[in-house]
């Protein structure tokens, strides 16, 4: 399906672009990678502000920056500002503070095993007083939201093959349409630790802009 002339929506690449792991690859503090993509048509200024907007997110590997996660992850005292999360989508696949350290033991020394995980520093969003349908109730209480934006890609692929010709050159890819499409606030109650829709965690909401 890759290889075929068809358009992909989406594309091998794009799914993995939105995975765990890549959003670990970006956000690791001191991480290069964020820069080599956007060095072209930002600012480093504007790179540095990027970069704010992000919370750590740590691989459990054996570099420095995966080392310093798994000092994190296994003592008892740091893991409760942190969660755990596998390379999975849909909810009730993290695992949450104080219970990071004996999930971690159980994986014993398999190291395969614990590079499948990445550890991300807690989202804490204020709290505030709504009511939600959720699984064919009202509840009303504490609850938090979450943001998400839409976005829409389309380009063509490169072409880095020289056809065999001596001093080739490959023809870059092309972006053809790249643009904001809404976004999508989800919201649940603020001690819950899941928040996923479709597991039942959370339910769709809509914000309410105001100016301050």
């Amino acid at each position: 399906l890759e290889r075929s002339a068809a358009i992909k929506c989406p594309s091998i690449l794009t799914h993995l672009a939105g995975s765990t792991k890549i959003q670990q690859v970006l956000a690791t503090p001191n991480s290069p990678h964020l820069s080599n993509f956007l060095s072209r048509t930002s600012s480093s200024d504007m790179i540095e502000r990027i970069r704010n907007t992000f919370t750590a997110i740590y691989p459990l590997d054996d570099t420095p920056e995966g080392q310093y996660a798994v000092r994190l992850a296994t003592n008892p005292k740091d893991s409760g500002g942190y969660v755990l999360k596998p390379q999975r989508e849909g909810g009730g696949n993290n695992i949450y503070g104080a219970k990071i350290p004996e999930f971690l033991r159980g994986l014993g020394d398999d190291q395969q095993k614990w590079r499948s995980y990445i550890l991300m520093e807690l989202i804490k969003p204020p709290a505030l007083r709504n009511s939600i349908f959720r699984n064919g109730e009202v509840q009303s209480g504490e609850v938090i939201g979450e943001l998400g934006g839409y976005g829409v890609c389309l380009w063509r692929n490169g072409n880095d093959e020289t056809g065999g010709k001596k001093g080739g050159e490959g023809k870059d890819g092309e972006v053809v349409e790249n643009w904001e499409a809404g976004f999508l606030l989800r919201t649940k109650g603020s001690s819950s630790e899941e928040g996923g829709v479709a597991a039942g965690f959370g339910a769709v909401d809509s914000p309410c802009l105001i100016e301050v």
